[in-house]
């Protein structure tokens, strides 16, 4: 996940980076040379833009993943199979394969808490059915 926080500063960053360049090392090849105060201007409007693009998209970017094994965790399910402690699952119409942590009967509810290579890390549901809070 740090490396997606990372990489979305990086793409919202670049156009102040390029132009930072373009200003400081490109104009001055052609003999151009800017008043600082042009410099500061462009770059005080692209910050202001990255400030706005940023509350806007971020939420985008920090989600949890919606699809794939990891959207599954914190997700309850109904063990197809005995589970001891290997065996299958059903979330939402899908079998997945789990390693449960104790013990667990053919219809009885379960919880994922992780996701590890090709299974699943489950642990029993209170059996009333609701969760300390």
């Amino acid at each position: 996940m740090e490396w997606r926080r990372i990489g979305a500063i990086g793409v919202v960053l670049t156009d102040e980076i390029v132009f930072t360049i373009f200003y400081f090392f490109v104009l001055p090849l052609f003999d151009v040379h800017l008043p600082l105060r042009i410099y500061l201007a462009v770059m005080s409007v692209l910050v202001i833009k990255d400030i706005v693009v940023i509350k806007l998209i971020w939420h985008v970017v920090m989600r949890t993943p919606q699809i794939g094994r990891e959207s599954l965790i914190g997700k309850t399910g109904i063990a197809s199979t005995d589970l001891d402690p290997h065996g299958i699952i059903r979330i939402e119409n899908e079998l997945w394969k789990v390693e449960a942590l104790s013990p667990v009967k053919k219809g009885e509810k379960v919880r994922v808490l992780s996701a590890t290579g090709l299974f699943l890390q489950v642990e029993p549901v209170n059996r009333s059915g609701d969760n300390p809070s």
